[in-house]
């Protein structure tokens, strides 16, 4: 199997479906926070028959041999690729909402990324073996960053470094040259 880029795909997560649930009570919550927000539960609710089974419907996530590619959104579509080589960390998280629910996330942290809002791209909430799929993406990071190796730094041979007294004899001969001339 390939994933749209044309990569083998190692791993594909699913989605829980308890995820809707979870979204509908979260949007709820802030919409009574709000308080003005209060007038619009109904309407959310109505909407979130539609729009929670959509979301999840459009949410993928894919882990092929140097990438986590992401698709998410209903409305404003995002796909997201993410370098290996540029992932720094794969956290698990969850709270009293997610363990009510009994779905946990993956926040998966990158290399040069800018504060809490570019987090979000790579924030999956309900992957199904949530612990399974954070450790194959580890897994593949390892293999994909053991196989860069940096580029050796040239070591001089002993016929170009030649004696070091000879060498510091040149570089005293130079310096009384250039006084002379100063």
């Amino acid at each position: 199997m390939t994933s749209p880029s044309g990569s083998k795909i190692i791993m594909e997560g699913q989605f829980d479906r308890r995820y809707i649930g979870y979204y509908r009570i979260w949007v709820s919550m802030f919409l009574v926070i709000t308080v003005v927000g209060i007038l619009f539960i109904p309407f959310w609710l109505i909407f979130s028959l539609w729009y929670g089974p959509e979301s999840i419907r459009r949410l993928s996530v894919r882990l092929t041999p140097t990438t986590l590619e992401i698709g998410k959104g209903v409305y404003f579509r995002k796909e997201i690729t993410i370098p290996l080589s540029r992932i720094t960390d794969v956290r698990l998280h969850d709270g009293p909402l997610m363990r009510f629910f009994r779905i946990r996330g993956l926040k998966v942290e990158t290399a040069g990324q800018s504060g809490q809002t570019s987090g979000t791209e790579g924030d999956l909430i309900g992957v199904i073996d949530a612990v399974e799929f954070r450790d194959a993406i580890l897994r593949e990071r390892e293999r994909s960053v053991e196989g860069v190796q940096p580029a050796a730094t040239p070591t001089p041979s002993p016929s170009t470094t030649g004696d070091a007294d000879s060498v510091l004899t040149e570089i005293r001969d130079i310096l009384a040259r250039i006084e002379s001339k100063g």
